[in-house]
């Protein structure tokens, strides 16, 4: 094998030290709760997403982008809705599963992309630089072997889930997956020298995880109807599906939803967007129910910040501070949890305060979903949707 070939090989895992038997659980159950992470990539505008429909200061600062309240789905809760093109996330909220976290932020707000996601994926503070995901400070002392998988367009994002610490597959599909590791021939470790040790090590891992998802997943994929669903987010979630469906014994999964990043003509481009949400996420709702899985699944949003209340000259918004961002699943109490923004009160640049931490979200998972109470956001309060 040349090292072109063990680099494409390398590609379908992320992390050193995989060991072959952590893909299953040991006594063939999947974990009791299985989080399923959706990265709503480029800033979502919460404010249209979640929306105050009868905020006078809404109404006038996006005289163009604001949302009718007659075309809003109404929670029924502080006045507040769901842009239309969530209907069928709406069943979802009647259904008394789907929780809203409102003002979603971090003291300080990095404005940047990639610097602000550094921050939500490590769960650091604005001046801190961690290179660790934030699942790294929980999973390794809530379980042994795999600790998930990460499902996106080019089988590379791990987000939270980067670390040497945790144990990590990244993949395209597990369809590709399985039929890619077919090429992988097993090898003999050896120790000659540090280098050589850790890529015949690598290589032989590969193998032996290959061997177990592709027995365990070709069996479940004959078995699986194949479904019909659309665009990237969709096809990751019914991927993440075959997957929780197969038995794979993974406590997290990651999946990703980009073009949210709407400095111009935001109106066609943000319905366009929340529909492929909307469809995935629902779509991937009802698998889990048809198979009696929904009450497992803890499905959370995020986004490396939010929009600017008011629109730009391009029709669109800037860059901004505190957003809106949903939990939902089988287990979840549903209803909106902390305090809408003021939306009359703004900064020199125009942005909300935040009201709730993210890492609140952080700390309710650890706590209530993995009984991890030793974390460094311990300080901050859980919230109360599990």
């Amino acid at each position: 094998m040349d090292r072109r070939e063990f680099l494409k090989y390398s590609s379908l895992i992320s992390a050193a030290g995989l060991l072959p038997e952590m893909a299953f659980a040991a006594n063939g159950r999947s974990p009791e709760k299985i989080v399923v992470l959706v990265e709503l990539k480029g800033g979502n505008d919460g404010f249209n997403t979640l929306v105050p429909y009868r905020d006078d200061a809404y109404k006038k600062l996006r005289p163009t982008l604001h949302l009718k309240e007659s075309k809003v789905l109404k929670l029924g809760q502080g006045d507040m809705g769901l842009h239309p093109h969530l209907k069928d996330l709406m069943n979802i909220w009647n259904q008394g599963d789907m929780a809203w976290v409102q003002g979603i932020g971090y003291p300080q707000s990095v404005l940047s992309h990639f610097r602000s996601m550094d921050i939500w994926n490590s769960g650091s503070n604005a001046n801190q630089v961690i290179e660790d995901g934030w699942l790294t400070h929980v999973l390794p002392s809530f379980k042994q072997g795999l600790h998930g998988i990460s499902v996106s367009k080019d089988g590379s994002s791990l987000g939270p889930l980067h670390s040497p610490r945790l144990n990590s597959v990244s993949m395209q599909s597990p369809r590709m997956f399985v039929n890619q590791s077919r090429t992988i021939n097993d090898i003999t470790p050896v120790s000659s020298t540090p280098a050589l040790a850790h890529l015949t090590q690598t290589q032989h891992q590969l193998y032996e995880v290959g061997q177990q998802l592709r027995a365990k997943m070709t069996r479940s994929l004959r078995q699986q109807k194949r479904t019909r669903s659309k665009g990237v987010l969709g096809h990751s979630l019914e991927s993440v599906a075959q997957m929780i469906i197969a038995g794979i014994d993974s406590p997290v999964y990651k999946v990703t939803q980009g073009g949210f990043d709407m400095h111009s003509g935001q109106i066609g481009r943000h319905n366009n967007v929340l529909y492929q949400v909307n469809h995935g996420l629902s779509r991937f709702a009802h698998t889990m129910k048809q198979n009696g899985l929904w009450d497992k699944i803890v499905v959370v949003t995020y986004s490396e910040f939010g929009r600017r209340i008011a629109e730009n000259r391009g029709g669109g918004t800037d860059h901004g501070t505190a957003s809106a961002q949903f939990v939902m699943g089988g287990g979840i109490r549903g209803g909106l949890y902390g305090q809408h923004p003021n939306l009359e009160r703004l900064d020199v640049n125009g942005n909300v305060a935040h009201t709730t931490d993210f890492r609140q979200v952080y700390s309710t998972l650890a706590q209530r979903i993995w009984r991890q109470h030793q974390h460094p956001w311990k300080a901050h309060r859980p919230i109360p949707f599990v």
